[in-house]
């Protein structure tokens, strides 16, 4: 036991140091690192690292003579928590200040729970995964192993993983309440062009074509080889544990894989209901786009809006293109592209006009063209 513990944790550590450089990649390519000094943000970030590293030095020293479970925890707990306050800060450093969220609010606001209300979903999925492999290590052999390091590698994923997630969707939360207590604009539909709307967007989902692993397949295989040789090398289990640890990973992600592809299939439906749930209406402002019951920052880590224009299409709209940039510690930094429609009502050539002006001046990278 004291080996796989050993094994889990070197993995965990360099999973740590993959994911840095991963957000650390998808930073530099996003279209907020255009114009920005990489010197400012190297040395705060090389200072942290080493810091971050100084501290495992003195931990490993400290703790040499406590016992090989006890060591686990402690070590766990502190890249843990090196890593989760090396992401903050990087984040914090890299942010520029035109790109930073107001979350300021009047006392007396009542936050909306958008963003939480995900994390509240994938916290409960968390839970699940861990106690399903917690009730696989009352299985003898090598079954017990391979739950043990999926577990560990697990608990390690969600132990960062969910804090990240909780503090940004509250950041979010936040700022989507700020921009609608202060909108640039505020459009309301009536019922019948909502529902109008509602079926143009449905129908328009409907015609994309979803993943396919006979179109995509090559693309998965630098991940899957490159777990395979980590898992191979650098594990101590014996290669049977190792090919079975690999096998069952491998499996979980194509089963990921086909479940997005389902989701995929189900998404105009999805969308039809989330329509049909969601208020008719639109705000815009100084931090993003809301609709559709999502928000959409102009300027963000996650989405950054890079075009904006007129769909003459019937009936007449507005079409933003984003870009979300996706950190990937096994590969290539993926980056999607996330388009979405406003219905333009009657009479507000005006607010069209305006919201030009806003978002040439808030988002001089973006190609802007409304007028």
């Amino acid at each position: 036991m004291p080996d796989l513990a050993r094994s889990v944790s070197d993995m965990a550590f360099v999973y740590a140091l993959m994911s840095i450089a991963g957000a650390w990649a998808a930073w530099h390519r996003s279209p907020l690192y255009a114009g920005q000094s990489a010197v400012r943000i190297l040395g705060p970030t090389a200072l942290l690292v080493a810091a971050a590293v100084l501290a495992i030095v003195a931990t490993v020293n400290l703790m040499q003579r406590l016992s090989a479970a006890l060591q686990f925890v402690v070590m766990g707990t502190v890249i843990v928590a090196l890593s989760l306050g090396l992401i903050l800060s990087i984040q914090a450093v890299a942010t520029p200040k035109a790109a930073r969220l107001v979350t300021t609010l009047p006392p007396s606001a009542q936050v909306l729970t958008l963003h939480r209300s995900l994390f509240h979903a994938w916290a409960k999925y968390a839970a699940g995964f861990l106690a399903v492999c917690g009730a696989g290590l009352l299985i003898p052999g090598t079954a017990r192993a391979v739950f043990a390091g999926l577990g560990g590698f697990a608990l390690f994923i969600a132990a960062i993983g969910l804090p990240l997630f909780y503090i940004n969707a509250r950041r979010l939360d936040r700022a989507l309440t700020g921009l609608t207590l202060d909108p640039w604009i505020h459009w309301r539909y009536s019922a019948a062009q909502w529902q109008m709307w509602s079926d143009v967007q449905v129908a328009r989902m409907g015609e994309a074509q979803p993943f396919s692993l006979r179109r995509s397949g090559r693309k998965l295989l630098w991940p899957f080889a490159a777990i395979g040789a980590g898992v191979m090398i650098f594990s101590p289990l014996t290669r049977v544990q190792s090919a079975v640890y690999v096998a069952v990973v491998w499996a979980l992600m194509l089963a990921m894989l086909e479940t997005t592809v389902w989701f995929a299939r189900r998404a105009p439906a999805k969308l039809k209901a989330r329509l049909h749930d969601v208020a008719p209406e639109v705000y815009m402002g100084r931090d993003g786009l809301y609709c559709n019951g999502r928000f959409l920052t102009w300027l963000g880590a996650d989405y950054c809006l890079t075009a904006a224009s007129v769909d003459s299409r019937p009936p007449r709209s507005l079409l933003f293109r984003f870009e979300k940039t996706v950190p990937n510690p096994y590969g290539p930094v993926q980056t999607i592209v996330v388009n979405q429609s406003v219905l333009i009502p009657d009479g507000a050539d005006g607010d069209v006009l305006r919201l030009a002006h806003e978002l040439a001046v808030r988002c001089p990278g973006a190609g802007i063209a409304l007028t």
